[in-house]
């Protein structure tokens, strides 16, 4: 059997377009290797799925053409995905900054019903089926690993980038099209914890803070995020830092590359020192570190102490001037040098992918081989955290789906 259109990849993208396509009314094949289909939503929220944000927009995304994800949002934006969503009777519950999940706080409702829709549609699905070439003649023809073939008039590609590969999204996609002359960008990590060359984060890891992260780059400012970072065995982790990972990828193991954390953002270093003044005055007798006990967690403050070079038992009345403006230059720009982004296979997302350059963003049909369709990771667009690469998934997966669906 010849079908209209073929999906290789089912994850939310993929799942999305073969929904949409059969809608349209057009016969459709689903294709993946897993044993089973969703495998990465699962993984999506902590296990409970952040399926998208209520307030996304095109800033929250990165690529090389903000004109190309506008328009691939806006044919599909988070409102519809609520909607169809419940159409499908998924409830749903906001959380904070936007951020939607299921009621049931489970991802595997989202993947049960996504799985009953294409039931429901009469899609057909091959699991356990690796595909090892993929052939251009009158339509396509897709090898399977078992020497099997399958046909389709259409091809829609939604293989994933590169990260967390544990659950499937090996960057056989970006294979597929170098081979066949597409432009594929370099693959970086990114929603990544980064390591740093100071090991003193040991002895803080598991320490949640909420700071600012500016991202330094040869000592030129690239990025600055404020929000909530964690300390980890291994460096940093947590949405402040994760979200800039994608930024300063390509230059960390060439550069050097250094994050400053602001632990006081709401404060000048003059405001702080004058507070920090205030709390020694009338803390005098007690110890520097037990004094700065109601400024910032206690765990911190012995690296604070210890950057001032400044012994913790040292009388909060005995501390001078120059020590005092010691402590408040590393409240408010605590460095650390990265030494390295955490594997792949802890990465959120992967930036870098199918160059945009190269796909229609009306329809996401390839400007360079027509009847190839591209939705989700695959292409060089990624989201910051918090449901919006789910919703790039709900988004381009439709627009492909419906667009590989108008016949010539």
């Amino acid at each position: 059997m010849k079908y209209d259109v073929a999906i290789i990849g089912a994850g939310p993208a993929g799942i999305m377009a073969a929904i949409t396509a059969k809608q349209n009314g057009a016969s459709v094949i689903l294709i993946e290797k897993n044993e089973a289909i969703g495998r990465k939503i699962l993984a999506t929220g902590n296990g409970r799925c952040n399926i998208t944000n209520k307030f996304a927009k095109v800033e929250n995304y990165h690529g090389s053409s903000p004109e190309f994800i506008k328009n691939v949002l806006s044919a599909f934006d988070q409102h519809k995905t609520m909607k169809f969503f419940d159409d499908l009777g998924l409830i749903l519950k906001e959380e904070d900054r936007g951020r939607m999940f299921p009621r049931t706080n489970q991802a595997a409702s989202v993947v049960d019903i996504l799985a009953h829709e294409l039931e429901r549609l009469k899609v057909d699905i091959k699991l356990n089926a690796e595909v090892k070439k993929i052939e251009k003649n009158d339509g396509w023809e897709i090898v399977l690993a078992d020497g099997s073939k399958i046909n389709s008039g259409k091809l829609i590609l939604t293989t994933g980038g590169r990260a967390a590969h544990q659950f499937g999204s090996s960057g056989d996609g970006h294979f597929w099209m170098k081979n066949i002359g597409h432009k594929v960008e370099d693959i970086y990590a990114a929603l990544v914890p980064l390591e740093t060359k100071e090991t003193w984060v040991t002895d803080v890891q598991g320490l949640k803070v909420e700071a600012q992260a500016s991202f330094f780059v040869d000592e030129k400012l690239v990025s600055q995020k404020s929000g909530d970072l964690i300390f980890t065995h291994f460096g940093l982790s947590g949405p402040a830092i994760m979200s800039q990972a994608g930024i300063i990828a390509p230059f960390v193991g060439n550069k050097t590359v250094q994050v400053k954390l602001d632990f006081i953002g709401e404060k000048s270093a003059k405001e702080l020192d004058e507070m920090i003044a205030k709390i020694f005055n009338s803390s005098g007798a007690k110890s520097t570190k037990n004094a700065l006990v109601g400024l910032v967690p206690a765990k911190l403050i012995p690296i604070i102490l210890h950057e001032s070079k400044i012994s913790d038992n040292k009388i909060a009345a005995e501390i001078s001037k120059i020590q005092r403006e010691e402590i408040v230059k590393n409240l408010k720009s605590l460095t650390l040098n990265i030494s390295k982004l955490r594997p792949l296979k802890e990465a959120q997302v992967t930036r870098g992918g199918i160059s945009t350059d190269e796909i229609n963003s009306e329809t996401l049909e390839s400007k360079k081989i027509k009847g190839l369709y591209f939705a989700g990771e695959i292409m060089d667009v990624d989201g910051d955290s918090g449901g919006f690469n789910l919703q790039w998934a709900w988004s381009s997966g439709h627009l492909a789906g419906k667009s590989c669906t108008k016949w010539d």
